[in-house]
């Protein structure tokens, strides 16, 4: 069995888009149970459709990867040994509409960041898709930092999900538009300092509100030797 190759998400990215040329690919998707076959035309489980293809893909060029046991967790792929980096997550949207996922659930990125707090460094990897008479297609495809995606918003000091005053989920802006009000920002330190300013205006962030900032910076400097 020959040895299988290491790549970047880089390198992954400009393989997908520029040699395997996805965004000129034309798909399907269906179901088959006993003699019947069933083509899908839906966008409810298109996300989790492409995360397998992605796999699958990937080995067919033999490139290193690796899943978690419990594929709920963060990341999606792991593309080195490491379980501190090399984080790819893949996320997919609707074409015709602005992308409506979740970047991740706000209190388990918090959480998340006092034990990994290279986390920060994962890489995304972003489809929009289009499916028309169950025909799928990729319309775009983006390699994004957390930050490059995310936003301030009128309202909080980052884009979340929010009801009945809890927060749910990090939601991204739609970074692409030329007409953005509250554009992407700067760089992990900028996000970073959003998320600890998020966390005085909810109770339900009390745990975070002593030193989060201050102890994320500290162990990201411990882990990599580099200051935030």
């Amino acid at each position: 069995m020959a040895k299988t190759i290491k790549i970047t998400a880089s390198e992954l990215y400009n393989e997908l888009v520029d040699n395997f040329k996805i965004k000129e690919k034309i798909g399907s998707v269906e179901i088959k149970l006993g003699n019947i076959t069933a083509k899908y035309n839906g966008k409810d489980a298109i996300g989790d459709l492409l995360q397998e293809w992605l796999g699958e893909w990937m080995r067919s060029k033999n490139y290193y990867f690796r899943t978690k046991v419990n594929t709920q967790e963060f990341p999606d792929f792991l593309l080195s040994e490491s379980d501190t980096k090399d984080f790819l997550e893949l996320k997919t949207f609707n074409a015709s509409a602005s992308p409506a996922f979740d970047i991740a659930n706000f209190d388990s990125y918090c959480t998340s960041l006092l034990k990994i707090p290279e986390r920060i460094d994962a890489d995304y990897l972003i489809f929009s898709y289009k499916m028309k008479n169950s025909e799928l297609s990729i319309d775009n495809v983006w390699l994004k930092k957390v930050w490059e995606m995310a936003s301030p918003s009128g309202q909080d000091p980052i884009k979340l999900q929010v009801k009945r005053n809890q927060i749910y989920n990090i939601r991204p802006c739609t970074w692409y538009s030329t007409r953005l009000k509250f554009p992407p920002f700067n760089n992990k330190k900028e996000f970073l300092k959003a998320i600890s300013e998020t966390h005085k205006e909810y109770p339900q962030c009390d745990q975070y509100k002593k030193n989060w900032l201050k102890i994320v910076e500290t162990k990201y400097f411990e882990n990599t030797g580099v200051k935030l």
